[in-house]
């Protein structure tokens, strides 16, 4: 048997690696993973509109002698079965390359170490004019610093910068009809800081027994995005399981929309799609996101766990267990670790499930005097209005006889009407947007005085009267000036 050597041809092979599928902030996140292997505590991202847009990376890490970077600079520098230091964060060696090209046509890399710069780049052009896989290399401190944006910012005697020019991949800014290139540069750079602050907050923000990272663009800091709400004192955490292989997992409830005092806040740390959608596992290798907001097939993403969030951090020695690929974008569970998991689900989502449960029977039980009754009829529950609650029954004395009548027909046609559907579909996509509307305190007070006339016509005391209207959202709210209303000094 022959063997026949089969070269890929280099024009086509290096167009083709740029439909590897990375996205512009997944191919910026893995040029920061680079960084952080070299062990850098500074990060800076620069970028540049005018003329053409231009995205530069620049870091205080080790550096790279000239030998080093040329060897960085192959395709597939790096054999992804050795074992690695613990904080690398790379795998195959290819994402400096795939994750570049993936976005422009020129790679630049400039590197300082023990006081000597090296700058070698790829031009995709010149590939594929040629047909060979050449690097070129820029020569000489003066002629790097005339010749590459940005490297300037290597100030100190170590450190690597990384220049992304001929973007072609950001959407908009090649045959873009508007020719907006700049709206859509600067909308992508936005959408990748959302996702740096996500993937690299464990980083971000000092753990203990490691360093923090500081990054920044364009002079702004970075800050991290915690997708756990660790800090809040109503967040509910779970303890550290340790499975098998050295992974860890741990759960954490998040806070119920009633806990913040501010909205937005709320909405925050639902993350970009909300709640629903960002339940699940979040998968760290070493101290970095992967992947977050799945239940990896485990379980379907529910309105009643929506609060669920399970951490689960792994090493980078097991990546081919995990099938960890090259974006560092996706993951699969391994067999052993999927059977543990899963034994553990109740336990992971159950206090997201009880603190929408004990809303639920909080809103129904604790109510004495409830304007809705939930009637059960052969397994379904029906809400009726209550035609015995004081406020209704002593309007319903003063009608006549045939006005009484009337009214118990448009009682039973809005409890007919009750709209079902619409709530249990509007429950589904987000139950914290379903809520009765607000009352003013001026309403409230109002009421609060019609109905402690009611109730007290009724024979009841003052005592059990204040008992049940504090029950009451209308009421609780203010109850203070409710008090007032009444001329009842607050105990």
């Amino acid at each position: 048997m022959d063997k026949i050597e089969l070269d890929p041809s280099p024009s086509i092979l290096i167009e083709s690696m740029r439909d590897i599928g990375y996205s512009f902030e997944t191919a910026v996140a893995d040029i920061i993973d680079n960084s952080i292997s070299a062990r850098a505590t500074s990060i800076r991202i620069q970028t540049r509109t005018a003329p053409k847009p231009i995205l530069a990376v620049v870091d205080d890490g080790e550096g790279l002698g000239r030998d080093e970077l040329l060897q960085a600079m192959r395709m597939g520098s790096t054999d992804p079965r050795k074992v690695r230091d613990s904080q690398d964060l790379g795998r195959f060696g290819l994402g400096l390359k795939t994750a570049s090209f993936s976005q422009c046509r020129k790679l630049t890399v400039v590197s300082k170490c023990d006081g000597g710069m090296s700058a070698f780049y790829w031009d995709l052009d010149d590939v594929v004019e040629t047909n060979n896989w050449q690097v070129t290399e820029i020569q000489g401190d003066d002629e790097i610093l005339s010749k590459v944006a940005f490297s300037d910012l290597l100030v100190s005697d170590h450190g690597t910068l990384i220049v992304w020019e001929k973007i072609d991949r950001v959407v908009g800014v090649e045959g873009n009809r508007d020719n907006d290139t700049t709206a859509v540069f600067n909308r992508n750079v936005s959408d990748m800081l959302e996702h740096l602050s996500l993937v690299f907050h464990r980083f971000l923000k000092a753990e203990r027994g490691y360093k923090r990272v500081s990054m920044s663009c364009n002079g702004r800091e970075i800050e991290p995005i915690d997708p756990f709400n660790s800090a809040s004192e109503a967040t509910i955490s779970q303890q550290v399981e340790r499975l098998s292989g050295g992974v860890t997992i741990q759960s954490y409830t998040l806070p119920h929309a009633s806990k913040y005092e501010d909205a937005a806040d709320y909405e925050y740390y639902g993350l970009r799609g909300g709640y629903i959608k960002n339940q699940g596992i979040y998968l760290y290798r070493a101290r970095r996101l992967i992947i977050h907001g799945t239940w990896f097939g485990l379980a379907k993403k529910k309105p009643l766990t929506q609060l669920c969030r399970v951490k689960i951090d792994i090493d980078n020695q097991h990546d081919e267990d995990w099938k960890i690929d090259v974006k560092k974008a996706s993951a699969q569970l391994p067999e052993n670790v999927r059977l543990s998991i899963k034994s553990l689900l109740n336990t992971l989502y159950s206090p997201s499930r009880r603190v929408y449960q004990r809303r639920g029977a909080k809103q129904v039980a604790e109510t004495n005097f409830p304007l809705w009754n939930a009637i059960k009829d052969n397994g379904n529950i029906n809400y009726l209005i209550n035609d015995e609650h004081p406020l209704i029954a002593d309007f319903k004395r003063e009608l006549s006889t045939d006005a009484a009548k009337q009214f118990d027909l448009i009682l039973k046609m809005l409890s007919a009407g009750f709209p079902i559907d619409s709530i249990r579909f509007e429950i589904s996509n987000d139950p914290d947007s379903v809520a009765a509307p607000k009352t003013s305190t001026e309403e409230a007070c109002e009421n609060a005085v019609a109905f402690f006339r009611a109730m007290k016509g009724s024979g009841l005391d003052d005592l059990t009267i204040l008992n049940a209207m504090r029950t009451q959202e209308i009421f609780a709210h203010c109850w203070g000036d409710v008090l007032s209303a009444l001329g009842i000094e607050e105990r």
